[in-house]
């Protein structure tokens, strides 16, 4: 009988039973945009496991207002929009278990964070522009120009903006530095699959500003909240 009980006694010290975890993971950030990112984990101890991310996030000022254009077929674009931005975060950090998951469809509470390297793309904004023909009455062409403020001041001549491919051979880097913290729910049926949920906190600082909106400061600091979907394996 003493045998048969100890083995319906919980786990509860910590096992050591998988040895690497691969997690994907869509999130929402303040800054209005999406973010994709890929986390490869290797245990420490049977608690604390390392990992390295990399992490791919949309990045926009809170002055990106879409308008659209002046045409019979207009497309939508941001007036006053120098680059779009997006972030590259490179990393490496923990997942420490707060809680276990022993049991299948148990939950699990973790604390992850991550510290690295943040490189910050800025593809600058082309616009159609609506240029009248001299030499024909009532009639005009389009040009793809990069915007300049100082020249792309007249709303009425702007038809929306180019192609996404437009300027992206013009793209230029920034680097800088970037971490991340929160916590993490996991409610995966097994234990050796993994989905849930991560909630936490992003800063990014550059040495100088990136540039985005025309009649704004460039910031050299970024810092807000984020939510998160994950999902992965381990084995």
């Amino acid at each position: 009988m003493l045998g048969i009980k100890a083995q319906n006694n919980p786990i509860t010290s910590p096992q050591l039973m998988y040895t690497r975890s691969d997690v994907f993971g869509v999130n929402r950030n303040t800054f209005m945009g999406l973010g994709l990112y890929y986390r490869l984990g290797w245990h420490k101890t049977g608690k604390e496991q390392n990992h390295w991310e990399i992490e791919f996030a949309r990045i926009k000022h809170p002055k990106e207002v879409r308008r659209q254009g002046f045409s019979d077929n207009p497309s939508q674009y941001t007036f006053g929009k120098l680059n779009t931005v997006f972030f590259m975060r490179n990393s490496l950090g923990q997942t420490i278990a707060i809680t276990e998951r022993p049991y299948k469809n148990a939950i699990g509470f973790n604390f992850v964070y991550s510290l690295g390297v943040t490189v910050a793309f800025l593809k600058p904004q082309y616009l159609e522009v609506y240029y009248p023909d001299d030499n024909i009455r009532n009639t005009g062409y389009l040009v793809s120009e990069k915007y300049d403020p100082a020249k792309h001041n007249d709303i009425y001549r702007i038809y929306g903006k180019s192609s996404f491919m437009s300027g992206f051979s013009e793209t230029t880097l920034q680097l800088g530095f970037g971490g991340k913290a929160g916590f993490q729910v996991d409610w995966a049926e097994y234990a050796d699959e993994i989905r849930g949920i991560e909630a936490g906190i992003t800063i990014d600082g550059f040495l100088k500003g990136v540039p985005i909106m025309a009649k704004s400061n460039p910031n050299n600091l970024f810092y807000g909240f984020y939510l998160a979907y994950n999902w992965g394996s381990k084995k």
